[in-house]
């Protein structure tokens, strides 16, 4: 097990937590956030790569925070794969295994087998792929034996098809592993995709933690909304029999937690054309005029011409069906009315003034 506890860390003017985290041996845990959330920082502490202000790392019971990187036994992949430009492959592959005199382990040709990378085992990084890279950097982490693993973003300068397929790759790797993974992201697909549990970093602090399906179905705070996929609908204020938003009425009651006051937020893909669903039940029901039709991919984008504006995201199949004024239905499940952000409370940290704290950049991502 990993675990954070009252973790502070400063660069420059940002401030990252303090926070919490727990990932239990063979558990993902993703955080994610917008850049410069801290991401990178967090995950360059909890490797011995930063020094922190305040908070302890444990892993497996034992107090880490004062180890240096090499000794935390926390295997580390880098968003730009960061491999030794000197060695072949499979020379990369081995690093940790050669410094341990196991030269020709086996452990690395079924590691270059099963990262697909066998047939590049004598090449140079510099002719690699960016994907190929990464499988290269992915292997190298894994055959140290690590006790945790961290993921720093490792699929963010792929191209769409290459981190399509390396993400599944990766996700196998993960769900193999017995160890407490770590993985960064700004991604949605990508987080919902390889998470077990999900963090939420924003602005140096988190927002909501909790078993991926729970968050998604169920955000509490504007941020973790937005980036799990839910679109503000607008301010709502309270009407006889329910609330209204602009012009659209919506019963009260599946909203969540009694709450009368904040912003209502909906899930577009739930977003219903042509009456609802009979397994669901709908707190929201319009007739409007189909006002754009923006063909993306997977799902086309409708805009509705309600007050306020809904969008839609249906199916290409569908769009041939969606003529003139067309009836729309939100079910209640796709609704949630969050109610204003409490501002956030940094705690400082008074420091022994000759404490000196690893880290000297301002970037907080």
């Amino acid at each position: 097990m990993l675990t954070v506890s009252d973790l502070l860390t400063r660069a420059g003017s940002f401030q990252l937590g303090p926070l919490n985290l727990t990932v239990a041996a063979g558990r993902v845990l993703v955080v994610l956030g917008p850049s410069g959330a801290g991401k990178s920082m967090l995950l360059d502490t909890i490797a011995g790569f930063r020094t922190p202000r305040h908070g302890r790392v444990r892993l497996d019971g034992q107090d880490i925070t004062g180890l240096p990187a090499d000794l935390r036994r926390i295997g580390v992949v880098f968003q730009d794969a960061a491999l030794f430009p000197h060695l072949s492959v499979r020379d990369n592959v081995g690093f940790a295994l050669a410094l341990r005199g196991h030269r020709r382990s086996p452990k690395v040709g079924e590691l270059l087998a099963r990262f697909g990378i066998a047939h590049l085992a004598r090449r140079a990084p510099r002719s690699l792929s960016g994907g190929e890279r990464q499988r290269v950097a992915l292997a190298r982490a894994l055959a140290a034996r690590p006790a945790a693993l961290l993921l720093d973003e490792p699929l963010s300068a792929l191209d769409q098809p290459v981190r399509e397929e390396l993400r599944e790759v990766l996700r196998a790797t993960l769900r193999d592993l017995a160890v407490p993974a770590i993985h960064v992201t700004h991604d949605r697909d990508e987080a919902l995709r390889l998470a077990d549990d999900l963090a939420i970093l924003d602005a140096g602090a988190l927002r909501q933690t909790g078993p991926a399906a729970e968050l998604t179905r169920r955000p509490t705070d504007a941020a973790t909304a937005r980036l799990l996929g839910w679109t503000a609908l607008g301010p709502a204020r309270q009407d006889t029999g329910g609330l209204l938003v602009g012009d659209l009425p919506i019963e009260a009651t599946v909203l969540g937690n009694g709450a009368t006051r904040g912003t209502v937020y909906y899930r577009p893909e739930e977003v219903l054309l042509g009456g609802p669903d009979r397994r669901s039940s709908p707190a929201l029901r319009a007739r409007a005029q189909v006002l754009e039709v923006v063909r993306t991919v997977p799902l086309a984008r409708v805009v509705l011409g309600t007050t306020p504006p809904l969008t839609a995201l249906v199916l290409h199949r569908d769009l041939d069906e969606l003529n003139g004024e067309v009836e729309v239905t939100v079910p209640r499940e796709a609704l949630r009315l969050i109610e204003p952000a409490t501002p956030l409370r940094k705690v400082t940290v008074e420091l022994p003034k000759n404490h000196r704290a690893g880290g000297t950049s301002s970037e907080g991502d």
